[in-house]
Order: structure tokens, then C-alpha cells, then sequence
């Protein structure tokens, strides 16, 4: 059994230990107190934003691409092909599988149509079912036909920079500019600055909480630049499921007829 002097002499020593670890925490305070921000000329980073917009797209282009969606109730795999051209214009169609072969997706400027060949029908997608997900997957409507733009529609902020080897990786915080329709409040980038290349986006609302993540992988070279060829979101409130897209091709400048998108001729596609 402890004597009574002792134990009392133990309880002064732990009080004061405890006042000399709070004075000294307020001493060093301001030693821990993060990193400011690294400063960037803004033509520069929106030089870094404006390549990452342009990594996939030009004036007219095609792609072979492949989806997997997996989710708790069912998995499930597509064969697609995706034209563009320029920022405005683009028509994703389904390949296979054969009960949504022919089904198309076509944006011109800020509309978006669906082509349903079991109806025969073109359905124009609302603004309330733009950011709706597209044939079951992780994707919505905009997503697949490339609405939004880094460079143009974000006002952004370098907020960490890192050297992984010879390369810089920076940290952007983007703040959708007003008028911009975009759902989310803040997206946050990751991206080899030299390459222009992206590592991740992370989607927030406006409480701060993770909407999805995006993944962008397997670099290589695709229609003559070095780019992601795959990329995978994945839903903060749904562990476990995901969808990847991956590029099997990519053709830059090809040739399409003036009238290729326009919402009349997507039966003849």
C-alpha cells in the first residue's frame, strides 16, 4: 500500500507535469500549424487545368471504350464508342451487351438526348436527370458526354505541391463559378503538374462530405499522348461498388459528316 505522502507528492508531480506539457503545446503552438499554400502565377495553373481539359479531346475524335459496373445488387459489362467534337458536341453508343445495343446518348451544347431503339424513341434528358446515373452505372448523363470544364468553369486554388521523384504533384481546390449548374461545391484534383496529368478527383457537397472519388490510371499512350487509359469512381455512400472505364482506342481529327450530331440522324448511327 502506497503511504499517503507519497501518493499525494505522485498527484503534485502529474500536475505539474500536466501544466509544463499544456504551456509548452501553447509555446510550440504555432509551429504546428499547417503549411501555407504554395504560390503559383495563375496563368500557370490554368495552363496545368487547361491540358488536363484537353488530354482526351480534339477537334473531332473516336474512342473504344469498355465499362464494368459493380454494384450490391448486380455486375455488368459494356462495349461503347464515344465522338466528339471540340467541347460541345458528343454521342456515346452502346455496342453490346445486345439488349441495350443501339441505346445512344447525344449532347449538343447544354442538351442532352437519349436514343431508346427498343421504343424507337429520342427522350431529351431534363435538368433534373442530368447528374441521374447513366445505364446503372457510377457515371451520370454529364459525365459521359464530358460537361464541365477545369479551366473554365472552376475558380482554383493550388493548395499542397509534392515531389514524387522528378515529378510535381499538385493539390488544386476548385470552386464551381456561379452559373455553372454544377451539383457539387467543391472539387479537389490531384495532378502531375509536367504531364498534365490527372491522379484523382474528389467530389464534396455543401457540408463537406466526400460526394465520390475518381480514380485515373494505367497511363499510356492513347491517340498519340500519354494519358489515363482508365478511370474508376466510386460513391462515398455506397462502399464496395464502382465503375471503370477504360479506353481500348482513340483517334484524334477524324472525318464526320457536318449533320453526324444532330438529333434526327441517330437512328442511321
Amino acid at each position: 500500500m502506497v503511504p499517503q505522502f507519497t501518493s499525494s507528492i505522485l498527484l503534485g508531480a502529474r500536475r505539474l507535469g500536466a501544466l509544463l506539457l499544456i504551456h509548452l503545446t501553447i509555446a510550440l503552438a504555432p509551429l504546428a500549424v499547417a503549411k501555407e499554400a504554395p504560390q503559383v502565377d495563375a496563368q500557370e495553373l490554368k495552363k496545368v487545368l487547361s491540358g488536363v481539359d484537353k488530354l482526351w479531346s480534339s477537334k473531332k475524335s473516336e474512342a473504344e471504350m469498355t465499362m464494368t459496373v459493380k454494384t450490391s445488387h448486380y455486375e455488368r459489362a459494356l462495349k461503347l464508342t464515344l465522338w466528339a467534337e471540340g467541347d460541345t458536341q458528343a454521342l456515346v453508343k452502346i455496342n453490346a451487351p445486345a439488349k441495350e445495343k443501339g441505346t445512344m446518348t447525344l449532347r449538343l451544347g447544354h442538351d442532352i438526348y437519349n436514343f431508346l431503339p427498343k421504343i424507337d424513341r429520342t427522350v431529351k434528358v431534363s435538368a433534373a436527370m442530368r447528374n441521374s446515373s447513366w445505364m446503372g452505372s457510377h457515371f451520370s448523363n454529364d459525365d459521359l458526354v464530358g460537361s464541365g470544364h477545369l479551366a473554365k468553369d472552376y475558380d482554383a486554388t493550388l493548395v499542397e505541391a509534392n515531389k514524387r521523384g522528378k515529378t510535381t504533384v499538385w493539390t488544386v481546390d476548385m470552386i464551381p463559378k456561379s452559373g455553372t449548374n454544377l451539383t457539387w461545391s467543391k472539387l479537389r484534383l490531384v495532378v502531375e503538374k509536367e504531364r498534365t496529368i490527372p491522379i484523382s478527383q474528389t467530389f464534396y457537397n455543401e457540408h463537406g462530405g466526400k460526394i465520390r472519388t475518381i480514380i485515373f490510371s494505367d497511363v499510356k499512350e492513347l491517340g498519340g499522348r500519354q494519358a489515363p487509359t482508365k478511370i474508376s469512381v466510386t460513391p462515398a455512400d455506397l462502399p464496395g461498388e464502382r465503375t471503370d472505364l477504360v479506353y481500348v482506342s482513340l483517334r484524334h481529327d477524324i472525318k464526320l459528316d457536318p449533320d453526324f450530331f444532330n438529333v434526327d440522324n441517330l437512328k442511321s448511327h
